[in-house]
């Protein structure tokens, strides 16, 4: 279970608390305002979430281009179709990086 710490907390005892996430693994929550901010985590875990990102966006490209070549057979997009497209798939990433717009 992570610890929750307060934003000026961590920055009072910075040294502490990611030596402690470094060696123990636990992870820490850093909040503003009561809300939680920021995650400190290990490297390790780090890592980790990176390849399950990595491998996420490799499987939907793996499906965006099965979807595109099952639909090359069919007419050639208009421009105002791509340029659709590529809007959604730009709101659907800001969307997963930043939350709901």
């Amino acid at each position: 279970m992570a610890k929750h710490v307060s934003a000026r907390e961590a920055r009072a005892r910075f040294a502490e608390i990611t030596d402690r996430v470094r060696y123990s693994g636990e992870s820490v929550i850093v909040e503003k305002q009561g809300q939680p901010f920021v995650a400190m985590v290990s490297l390790d875990d780090f890592v980790l979430l990176e390849r399950v990102r990595r491998d996420e966006r490799a499987a939907r490209f793996s499906r965006l281009a099965a979807e595109a070549a099952g639909e090359a057979s069919g007419p050639e997009p208009t421009e105002e179709e791509i340029i659709a497209a590529v809007k959604r798939t730009r709101d659907e990433l800001y969307r997963e990086r930043y939350g709901a717009a």
